[in-house]
């Protein structure tokens, strides 16, 4: 196994829409399961998730399949990665799950090779593209608008409430009064043509909140598969029209560098005994040198002066950091390197002359309140949500806009 590429994702959270399908579809095929060698189709996010549920409830044989051959002679820790050809020989005491969303060309190779739905295979597909797209398009004013990646969507795996941080800003200010768009890895140059394009139809909020997460501005990160989300633009897209043709553009791009990258890089190219993937996404996410020429940078200066420009203020949320976990990495270059990063990011939007506020929950919680002890991003288990609503509605710069 030690000359095996680990191409796991570290989950302990996922969208609480897709968390809530993948158990209650697991535990309606449990009959189906029993005594059957799983193969989970789909060697990415969601198939470490589905994998991780499937642990959990005791499944133990199970097998990855993927397209892509740079993962097929690989591994998801344990588990294989084989091609789909490779597992239509292993007999006939097997059973496939397809786990990515928009999983329709991977459910027909299955029906090409004769295999029948909900019989042979089933398909774990459920769409938070389409939760996106309607909350988009939602008609509201004088709202706030809340934008960002899994922390505002995800829960973590152990929760028993499975309300969203997003769920629950809705709850406390009223769904007619906030918007909530959350979606993981999302790029600066995403949410810069996304905000713009629902001012250039109309939709103008009071306030606008972002979180600001260091991962999305490394020099790197708009070059990563999982923050293109090509289809989704593409829907917002298709969604809107002509009334904003630089969407349009930015979802053709999306789907060219999607397309041209399949691989995270932090993937563990290394054997077992060298560091972790989590060890690596930290290194690569918080351990890296800021730079204002990087696309992460140049778009979020994009989206402040363009909120200036149009007179919405605009408040950053610094999501609170397992700060625990990098020490126990880094030591204390952590929270140096940590530091530093925010201190040039706002060194960079100062000498702009950009008005912004900021709040700072970066110290908020301990790590038993993370989705997991050892949580490498900002995603939080229920009782880490509820510190964080507490610590948001109480804060004078969020609620001040929607009180005037």
């Amino acid at each position: 196994m030690s000359d095996k590429s680990n191409f796991a994702w570290p989950v302990t959270s996922e969208h609480s829409m897709v968390l809530q399908h993948f158990v209650n579809k697991t535990e309606s095929i449990r009959d189906q399961l029993a005594g059957m060698r799983i193969i989970i189709f789909g060697a990415g996010i969601r198939g470490c998730t589905l994998a991780s549920i499937l642990e959990q409830s005791g499944q133990r044989d199970i097998l990855f399949c993927d397209n892509n051959p740079e993962k097929q002679g690989n591994r998801i820790n344990e588990h294989d990665i084989v091609s789909l050809n490779e597992t239509l020989s292993l007999g006939n005491n097997k059973i496939y799950l397809v786990s990515p969303e928009n999983s329709a060309p991977m459910c027909q190779q299955l029906e090409q090779t004769g295999l029948v739905e909900e019989k042979d295979y089933f398909s774990f597909e459920v769409s938070a593209y389409a939760i996106y797209v309607e909350e988009y398009l939602r008609q509201l004013s004088n709202h706030m608008l809340i934008i960002g990646d899994c922390a505002f969507t995800h829960v973590a795996f152990i929760d028993k409430c499975l309300d969203s941080l997003g769920d629950m800003l809705k709850s406390h200010y009223g769904s007619n009064r906030c918007k909530v768009l959350g979606m993981h890895g999302m790029g600066w140059r995403a949410y810069y043509h996304i905000v713009k394009s629902m001012l250039s139809r109309g939709e103008k909020p009071v306030q606008l909140v972002v979180l600001l997460a260091l991962e999305a501005l490394t020099s790197k990160a708009h070059l990563m598969p999982r923050t293109q989300h090509s289809q989704l633009i593409q829907k917002l897209a298709t969604a809107i029209g002509n009334a904003d043709s630089e969407l349009s553009e930015y979802a053709q791009l999306a789907e060219e560098r999607f397309s041209r990258f399949q691989i995270e890089s932090f993937a563990n190219t290394k054997s077992a005994k060298d560091e972790p993937s989590e060890k690596l996404f930290m290194k690569m996410n918080y351990l890296f040198n800021i730079k204002d020429t990087s696309e992460g940078v140049v778009y979020l200066i994009k989206t402040v002066k363009f909120m200036n420009e149009n007179n919405i203020p605009i408040v950053f949320y610094i999501p609170p950091v397992n700060y625990m976990q990098g020490e126990k990495y880094f030591g204390d270059e952590f929270n140096r390197k940590y530091e530093e990063n925010f201190k040039k990011l706002f060194s960079f939007l100062d000498r702009e002359l950009l008005e912004y506020h900021v709040v700072d929950a970066s110290r908020l919680l301990d790590s038993s309140e993370f989705a997991a002890t050892n949580t490498i991003d900002e995603t939080s288990n229920y009782s880490g949500r509820l510190k964080q609503i507490r610590f948001l509605t109480e804060h004078g710069e969020i609620r001040s806009a929607l009180d005037c």
